[in-house]
């Protein structure tokens, strides 16, 4: 198939910059016909379907360049959004279907209604589920769908161990792998197995390679610090399309590059990037060269428009379906018996009830996961008071507009008493950098000066011991740095993060469910003192 000269100046662009062929070397390959593959990619879409209209042109316009690629996704399709709520993936199905994707692995959300539920949207796929690594023999509802083998042909529908897809002739691999840790972030339940994923990866490439194929993708909601080891681990893997860790690579990672490259991408989240891999491999099928970019769908030109403007089939679907979650919004999830306060000027100052809430909740949800003794939440995403009586799902997107998720950061007690000194570094501002807390309590004295201002700080009631170790729940926004909180930056950005994938709205939907009525008070866990 021939492919267009713009092609073939690029992929003399990218032997260049890899130094893996001359330029006569390149032209020769795209004469000679090898495999050119181009691979789209998605992952963590989580049911933000606001972005499916902007993603599918973008899908469309690549497609229409070279029309036998592969548009494949890497889990975590399930949960973070109301059209899951609502939809529980049919949606999402639809709109996967209706733009062609190849495949696609279970991440850990996939599980979180449990089997039934991902029976349904596996069957509603027209494409297949590969997954290598995850054992639903017992399983009522998923052991039905299950496919033992690799298919020449594989059916929508279906599971797979891995598959073969026929692309310009070739045969490519694919195989699936979802973290272990699937049992305890997720409600698999007790009939579903997670196997060693590495162990399962060398199993499935071995039956690949056993079939003659050389040009092998795993699909890996494992995150990115598996995928590193999974690359280094498991010979003949040529791309690894990631996922789970929301890891935004704007160009791919390399690996065992003097021997047979392996490459991994991921794609950030929720449908706002697009990923594109172009690979040209040996007729032995060894990467040669590769180029790759993360294409930000929701970008705007110079004049402020839409770079993508949004697929009108998808947009006129999505307005569609927008319907019923205007009538989800006004469900009564939980009382209060008291009013919350959400006070700009309160929660930017003082200890809340609502700011009490807030935290014991994100507090409760992190524990479900493994011991956590603190919860920290900056005041300025704390966005308006609830009145007493009911509390509807709408007023707790109001009071938590930004869609932020839940983690835990392992922080040592030093770095707590930095994170509260910068809490009130700025409390006669106002500033949004202000913590309301949970599990922990402290005196601070606005008259003395910045980072010397807080004193008797307790987690659990027992003095904070400033070289101990504390596991902590923030939200996403503050475990990136956000509101100047550095030190929890730095805990990221060193591993010491564990990511919950849990929206914060429904972490407090979820805790007033459950507790309701509430009837919460401020209990002198923040002090102010004066010198």
């Amino acid at each position: 198939m021939k492919r267009s000269g713009v092609l073939v100046v690029l992929v003399i662009i990218m032997v260049s910059a890899t130094s893996f062929l001359s330029e006569e070397n390149a032209l020769a390959i795209e004469k000679d016909g090898l495999l050119h593959l181009t691979i789209l990619h998605t992952n963590d879409v989580h049911a933000h379907l606001e972005n499916i209209p902007y993603l599918h042109t973008a899908i469309k316009e690549i497609r229409g360049k070279d029309g036998e690629l592969l548009l494949l996704d890497a889990g975590d399709v399930f949960s973070g959004t109301l059209y899951f709520n609502q939809y529980l993936g049919q949606a999402d199905a639809e709109f996967m279907n209706k733009i062609g994707y190849n495949a696609m692995t279970p991440g850990n959300h996939e599980f979180d209604k449990g089997s039934k539920v991902l029976a349904a949207f596996i069957k509603a796929l027209s494409f297949p589920v590969v997954s290598s690594n995850v054992d639903v023999r017992d399983d009522r509802y998923l052991a039905p769908l299950m496919k033992k083998g690799i298919p020449d042909r594989a059916e929508g529908g279906s599971i797979y161990p891995a598959i073969m897809q026929s692309v310009k002739g070739v045969k490519v691999g694919i195989l699936g792998l979802t973290t272990e840790d699937t049992a305890f972030l997720s409600k698999p339940g007790d009939t579903i197995v997670f196997r060693n994923a590495e162990e399962k990866a060398m199993e499935e490439v071995a039956n690949l390679k056993g079939k003659g194929v050389n040009h092998i993708i795993v699909l890996s909601h494992l995150g990115l610090s598996r995928d590193k080891r999974l690359a280094q681990k498991v010979k003949g893997i040529d791309i690894i399309i990631g996922g789970h860790s929301h890891s935004k690579l704007t160009k791919p990672l390399v690996y065992n590059l003097q021997t047979e490259p392996t490459l991994i991408v991921q794609a950030n989240e929720y449908g706002m990037s697009l990923g594109e891999v172009q690979a040209v491999f040996s007729d032995a099928g060894v990467l040669t060269s590769w180029n790759g970019r993360l294409i930000d769908v929701l970008a705007k030109d110079e004049e402020g428009k839409d770079v993508y403007r949004p697929d009108p089939w998808a947009l006129k679907r999505l307005s569609q379906l927008k319907k019923p979650i205007e009538d989800l919004k006004g469900t009564v999830i939980g009382f209060t018996n008291v009013p919350l306060n959400g006070d700009r000027h309160a929660v930017r100052t003082t200890e809340t009830n609502l700011g009490n809430l807030i935290t014991d909740a994100m507090l409760e949800e992190a524990n479900q996961f493994a011991p956590t003794q603190v919860a920290f939440q900056n005041g300025g995403g704390i966005r308006r008071s609830i009145d007493a009586g009911g509390i509807t799902l709408d007023e707790v997107l109001e009071v938590l507009p930004f869609g932020n998720s839940l983690v835990t950061l392992n922080l040592s007690g030093e770095e707590i008493l930095q994170a509260l000194e910068h809490s009130v570094a700025k409390v006669d501002e106002e500033s949004g950098q202000f913590l309301q807390v949970s599990g922990l309590s402290f005196h601070f004295d606005p008259t003395r000066t910045v980072g010397e201002r807080v004193s008797n700080v307790k987690v659990q009631g027992e003095r904070l011991d400033r070289a101990k170790s504390y596991r902590v729940a923030v939200n996403a926004f503050l475990a990136d740095g956000g509101d100047g909180f550095n030190m929890f930056r730095d805990a990221k950005e060193n591993g010491r993060i564990t990511e919950l994938y849990l929206n914060l709205y429904e972490v407090i939907s979820g805790y007033l469910t459950k507790h309701s009525p509430v009837s919460l008070k401020v209990e002198g866990r923040i002090l102010e003192e004066s010198s």
